[in-house]
């Protein structure tokens, strides 16, 4: 979700961000940021994956960091929402008609994106509370997604990259996360430090101990081989980070 009351780019920087890449061997992530919320842009030989997309009324900007990115209509393969609030999948429904790319969300989150209203918040904090009314109303236009994941699925048949999509349940039911290499993208699993380079448990978490179990099964089975995760908000976060924030 948002989670910062944007005031000024000369006060709050980070929401304001422009573009940033990383290369890593045989890929490269590039992030776009749109009120405080991150579209990672996932670019290898084969083709290239788009992991969330931000609000619909940032979907104009969006397009045109994709084309930035040396990325049309034929090279992107896929839009991977992380879950299913507006935040992160409010554009996917607007670049599936735009772009013909197939859209992939977890399931368990079918029933807010396909009707565009977020299911209700679970404020882990103070400013979770400060804007739990308007970041649980807010809407988007729902659509049918073209593929469910229930557990896993392989994203080389359809992106050409070595990538795959695991459900983790838990900021949503539908939740998912991209492990490529060694990246991670997690979508809000957890969040960036609003200042500094450290990992935080995200702003809405209706079971935080069950969340921190879930951090440590990523970064003990799913993606051992992680250095870098890509999240939802503010970040990248470097492996040593978060596991100094969420170690037992």
């Amino acid at each position: 979700m948002k989670h910062l009351v944007i005031v000024t780019c000369g006060l709050l920087s980070f929401a304001c961000a422009g573009p940033s890449r990383f290369a890593r061997a045989g890929f490269e992530v590039h992030t776009f940021t749109h009120e405080s919320t991150n579209a990672h842009l996932v670019v290898g030989e084969g083709g290239a994956v788009l992991f969330d997309t931000g609000y619909l009324r940032n979907v104009e900007q969006l397009e045109a960091d994709l084309k930035a990115a040396g990325v049309d209509g034929g090279k992107l393969k896929a839009v991977v929402v992380s879950h299913g609030h507006a935040d992160h999948a409010g554009a996917a429904a607007t670049l599936h008609e735009r772009w013909k790319v197939p859209v992939i969300v977890g399931e368990g989150d079918q029933g807010m994106y396909t009707s565009g209203k977020n299911e209700p918040l679970c404020p882990t904090g103070f400013i979770g509370n400060l804007r739990k009314s308007g970041d649980e109303s807010a809407t988007y236009t729902g659509a049918t997604p073209d593929t469910l994941v229930a557990d896993t699925l392989d994203l080389k048949p359809l992106t050409g990259l070595d990538a795959t999509v695991t459900r983790v349940p838990g900021h949503t039911m539908g939740s998912l996360i991209i492990t490529i290499g060694d990246v991670a993208l997690v979508g809000d699993l957890f969040r960036g430090g609003i200042v500094g380079s450290g990992a935080e448990t995200h702003f809405y978490q209706c079971d935080v101990e069950q969340n921190r179990r879930d951090v440590r099964r990523v970064l003990k089975d799913l993606a051992p081989k992680a250095t870098l995760f890509f999240v939802g908000h503010f970040g990248p976060v470097a492996r040593e980070a978060v596991e100094a924030h969420f170690r037992e």
